[in-house]
């Protein structure tokens, strides 16, 4: 799938002072989003849309907020329907103050925000004309922004993502993007940088260019993935109520073997769970990190504990059934010797009762099991 705008538009960093002001109105919902207050998020859009009916700010904004969510979850499909109708509205309010004035740099970088948010719904739902058609659109439309304006360093958050993404397609795309006009083509030289100016010196987009820069460094190996961590990290200091960056840095510290680290701040992400409203698919998601901390650590009680307060609840929806968490099982019923139980979960971890199909790692973890006990030596894949 092509991911031109990884978890893009995230959150968005910001102050607020009087609510007369649209921009200032805007900054408050973008503190609210940092602060991982959607549903003030979500008040702010409808009050700019309903103040500055001229205007395609609260539609912007708006879009800005659902691809946000929808990047958390790509296989949500309850936003799709608005994205496209705030799109189509923003065009109808942009498109004709690009004609009307061609020298004003707002109408295109409306225009071009609005394009940036279809082409992600349309590159997640396997529209590749579109995507690749509304991407093109986007970088045209950013760059005509930056020669009209080239003070507004915030444009270059969504031209460097698009640059970036256009550059790393996947090879199936890749192979055939010199022949398809509509498929873009990025600018490397020019995505990483712009997305460190924006950190530098942006105005709305600072945390988000700090999000969307570490996640492209999760891609850059192990360095990569240690600067990422430093950067999410600060992140969640700041901003504690968002789930987002919390749940990201545990995964980060997960993914380097970091099992003291990744119980610890699982820990205090269950601990600070009521404060923030925090919601029961995530506490469990991160009741599981915490699971296999403990399996790598030999901590093999406190790993059973913590893994039958998920499995307790796994009938009602709260926890994600993935292969990683049916291996998981699998190898927690060899430890506590029920092994005819622990067979049948890898016999249905091979026999693909998960979608999607389960990793080779995981696969073959589960041909062991099936063929002798897990005892706790040998490997848990990540």
């Amino acid at each position: 799938m092509i991911k031109f705008c990884l978890l893009l538009l995230l959150l968005i960093s910001g102050t607020c002072t009087a609510a007369d002001d649209p921009l200032q109105l805007k900054q408050k919902g973008v503190l609210l989003r940092l602060q991982g207050d959607y549903a003030g998020a979500i008040g702010i859009r409808d009050q700019l849309v309903e103040r500055y009916p001229s205007s395609a700010i609260g539609y912007v904004f708006s879009l800005n907020t659902l691809v946000s969510q929808l990047a958390w979850d790509e296989s949500v499909t309850r936003y799709d329907a608005q994205i496209r109708a705030d799109a189509e509205s923003a065009f109808d309010i942009c498109e004709p103050a690009m004609i009307r004035n061609p020298s004003d740099y707002q109408g295109y970088y409306d225009c071009g925000q609005a394009h940036f948010a279809m082409s992600y719904l349309s590159a997640l739902r396997g529209r590749y004309y579109r995507a690749g058609r509304h991407v093109n659109l986007t970088i045209k439309l950013l760059e005509k922004t930056l020669e009209l304006n080239p003070e507004l360093v915030d444009a270059k958050m969504h031209l460097g993502i698009c640059y970036y993404r256009a550059d790393n397609l996947p090879v199936y795309l890749r192979a055939v993007s010199w022949f398809v006009w509509f498929i873009p083509q990025g600018n490397s030289s020019k995505s990483l940088p712009y997305l460190e100016q924006v950190i530098a010196s942006g105005d709305l987009f600072r945390e988000t260019a700090k999000y969307i820069y570490a996640d492209i460094l999760t891609e850059q190996g192990l360095e990569g993935i240690r600067e990422a961590t430093a950067i999410i990290e600060k992140l969640t200091i700041a901003y504690p109520g968002n789930r987002r960056f919390r749940m990201r840095y545990i995964t980060l510290l997960s993914r380097q073997g970091l099992s003291e680290e990744t119980i610890i701040a699982g820990n205090e992400f269950l601990r600070d769970s009521k404060q923030f409203d925090f919601n029961l698919f995530d506490i469990n998601t991160v009741r599981f990190w915490i699971t296999r901390a403990h399996m790598s650590l030999n901590n093999f009680k406190e790993a059973q504990d913590t893994f039958k307060i998920i499995n307790d609840q796994l009938n009602d929806g709260s926890i994600p059934v993935s292969c990683q968490f049916l291996l998981t099982k699998a190898q927690l019923l060899d430890l506590a010797g029920q092994r005819e139980e622990a067979k049948s979960v890898y016999l249905g971890i091979l026999e693909k009762d998960v979608s999607p199909e389960c990793s080779e790692d995981i696969n073959m973890a589960a041909e062991r099991g099936l063929s002798e006990p897990y005892t706790g030596t040998t490997f848990i894949p990540g």
